[in-house]
């Protein structure tokens, strides 16, 4: 391993106990080759152009890029109201570009002011990004390309613009909400921590901090592969032990097709629409182990995009998941409808724990009295293989709202007043005598063909006793069983 000493003015300089010379940023990354490691020492990295990554790492030496305590990289720019919800392309800024590029890894690096995005990907693969700060930006990391795979994100933290939630109208983020077809004056948030379009997959983002920002995930996909095979995008995520706050739409968004997605071991705290599946065909959706609650209501005074919900389902019947979807095991307290509207498919949901808040024992405004738990909007079918599971639940609407959807509600667990020690402190332990152990234990089917069983006497939702429900490893899908599946569904 080369170790490449960088500093601002890319002089001679006093580190570990000697005189030694550094490169500037532009120079070093210029020289780099692989096996590398590239110390960003101490100080403000002014980039006013991109740095572009020119050559690969190899899978046994790694191109390593790694700042130091104090190392601010800062790109001086301001937002760009050009991108908005789609990619900055390869010619506009982002602190690091990387095009065509494999095995390379940044850690421990902060980056200010980096419009529209912190790192920009395009037909990469093998990345890694850790323990890295941004601040500001349409996206912080964002892939495009159908050779981007194998992509981590871990323990990153991101703050986009903390006046978000509170300050700024949902309406004034999303482009034709204030007059349809105009653009709206802060379309520029409406990106995400990690963006995509056109990838395909394998992509880790694990126990990061997001917060104060649009949208977190979003994948999306293009018109020109709407015919591609299931798999061949946005196929093998993997979105565990991340903490979501102040999200103001969507923390976790597939957009088009989603394959073997597992959201589980999430944190949500504040957020308005959890899960967003509108439009989106595939599968072996797996949502497990999450931690849901609130304290607070999106919006300024007047926003009516202040409601929120658990999921986002679209009304387009062409569109619905034709795999497994699985929600098991999960822990929310609410003051929102759990979905409001559309209608979706292979929905097994099963084993959760749903506490939803008294509103006459809430500040005024921050619940709406009478909040319903399903939208009159909403399609539920039994013959669509949809059906609710041993949930418990203190709605009082449940499970009699079951009764407008014929053979989805095979049994639960209604019980009057609050089910969590604590739900609006983000407790969610539930409260002796609201449940007992379930006495068989959960089968559930898994991209490979196998299937998975849980212990038995677990209770409901994410904690059992104080411990976290251990759910199934996860497993990347099996090509040769998603076409049995497929043709068997055909």
């Amino acid at each position: 391993m080369r170790m490449v000493y960088v500093t601002p003015d890319g002089g001679r300089h006093w580190v570990d106990s000697e005189w030694r010379n550094t490169m500037t940023l532009r120079d070093a990354i210029a020289d780099s080759r692989p096996g590398d490691l590239i110390r960003l020492l101490p100080g403000n990295y002014f980039l006013p152009e991109a740095i572009d990554l020119p050559r690969d790492g190899t899978p046994a030496e790694p191109i390593i890029i790694r700042g130091e305590h104090g190392a601010i990289i800062d790109g001086r720019r301001p937002p760009d109201p050009e991108v908005s919800a789609t990619s900055p392309g390869p010619l506009r800024y982002a602190a690091f570009r990387m095009i065509n590029r494999c095995h390379i890894r940044l850690d421990n690096i902060r980056i200010e002011r980096s419009w529209p995005s912190a790192v920009y990907m395009e037909n990469s693969h093998h990345l890694i990004f850790k323990d890295m700060e941004i601040e500001g930006g349409t996206y912080a990391f964002y892939a495009d390309g159908p050779s981007c795979h194998h992509i981590s994100v871990v323990r990153c933290d991101w703050v986009q613009d903390d006046s978000l939630w509170r300050y700024i109208n949902w309406a004034m983020v999303h482009d034709g909400e204030l007059v349809p077809g105009e653009k709206a004056p802060y379309r520029y948030l409406n990106g995400a921590f990690f963006g995509s379009n056109n990838i395909k997959g394998d992509i880790v983002i694990r126990a990061n901090n997001i917060r104060h920002c649009y949208n977190a995930i979003r994948l999306d996909m293009s018109d020109e592969y709407a015919d591609a095979p299931l798999g061949d995008f946005n196929c093998n995520v993997v979105i565990t032990q991340n903490r979501f706050s102040f999200v103001r739409d969507n923390p976790v968004e597939p957009e088009t097709v989603a394959v073997n997605w597992w959201v589980t071991y999430n944190q949500l705290y504040n957020c308005h629409k959890w899960f967003s599946q509108d439009g989106v065909k595939g599968g072996f959706w797996y949502y497990f182990g999450n931690l849901g609650w609130f304290d607070s209501r999106p919006g300024p005074e007047g926003d009516e995009n202040n409601g929120g919900a658990v999921f986002k389902f679209g009304k387009d019947p062409d569109a619905l998941p034709s795999l497994p979807f699985e929600t098991f095991h999960n822990s929310f307290y609410l003051r929102q409808q759990y979905v409001k509207n559309g209608t979706t498919s292979q929905w097994r949901h099963r084993r959760n724990a749903i506490g939803y808040a008294d509103s006459a024992h809430l500040p005024p405004g921050l619940m709406t009295p009478g909040q319903p738990f399903l939208g009159e909007d909403l399609e539920l079918s039994s013959q669509e293989n949809v059906s609710f599971d041993g949930d418990l639940c203190n709605h009082p609407t449940f499970p009699s709202v079951f009764d407008n959807y014929p053979g989805v509600y095979l049994g639960g667990l209604p019980v009057n007043g609050p089910i969590f020690r604590a739900g609006i402190c983000g407790d969610l332990a539930l409260l002796p005598g609201k449940a007992v152990p379930y006495d068989q234990p959960l089968a559930v089917q898994m991209p490979d063909g196998t299937v998975w069983h849980s212990e038995n006497g677990l209770m409901p939702g994410a904690l059992d006793g104080n411990g976290m429900f251990t759910g199934p490893r996860y497993r990347p899908v099996d090509m040769d069983y998603l076409q049995q599946c497929q043709q068997t569904d055909d």
